[in-house]
């Protein structure tokens, strides 16, 4: 469905005796990211746990591209890319990656489709209430996690960036370790674009 349509029927939409559905935001529909899957592999596997989400890649037959399995999160991005596309943030369960999408027509000049998948409840998950320790660390009271106020300084590869962080020792902690992606996509501010 269009984004504009992925918002509308959410108010009407019932389900297990629910009627409060809504259109996850971008941190919620991350959320079910399973990084077990593979796009790449001779038998495909999506991101995101089959065993309790329905999922299906895009249909090759109806001129749609395999990984053509975008989901709309209700998250709009606060500038604009491409051609000064109004865009916003979606999950592709076919090939694990957060996108901005365009939000009215994509590149082909036809109104950009993508599909949903709704949510109730928690509607502070992902709300940050960050807390300044006033020793170069930051806590995040919404996750319990502790951050590093300031980056390493420098640029590092992964393994670099493993014993970087094994080896550090700040504000009395030594447990340092490199936080996973779901844990980095949770600072994420996305009320933030460097064009806005």
């Amino acid at each position: 469905v269009t984004f504009r349509e992925a918002l509308a029927p959410a108010a009407a939409f019932r389900l297990a005796g629910h009627s409060d559905w809504r259109l996850p935001t971008i941190k919620e529909l991350y959320s079910l990211i399973n990084f077990n899957g593979n796009s790449r592999a001779e038998l495909p596997m999506p991101y995101i746990d089959t065993a309790y989400f329905g999922f299906r890649y895009g249909d090759a037959s109806a001129g749609r591209r395999f990984i053509d399995a975008q989901y709309w999160s209700a998250t709009e991005y606060v500038g604009t890319t491409m051609r000064g596309d109004a865009t916003v943030f979606g999950v592709n369960f076919a090939d694990g990656r957060i996108k901005g999408y365009p939000r009215d027509y994509g590149r082909n000049g036809l109104p950009m489709r993508a599909f949903v998948r709704y949510v109730r409840g928690g509607n502070g998950y992902g709300v940050n209430h960050f807390v300044d320790n006033g020793d170069g660390t930051v806590t995040d009271r919404a996750t319990g996690l502790m951050w590093t106020k300031f980056d390493s300084g420098k640029s590092m590869n992964w393994e670099q960036a493993l014993r970087y962080a094994e080896n550090l020792r700040l504000a009395g902690h030594q447990d340092w370790r490199l936080p996973s992606a779901k844990e980095l996509q949770s600072i994420v501010d996305y009320t933030r674009a460097p064009d806005a």
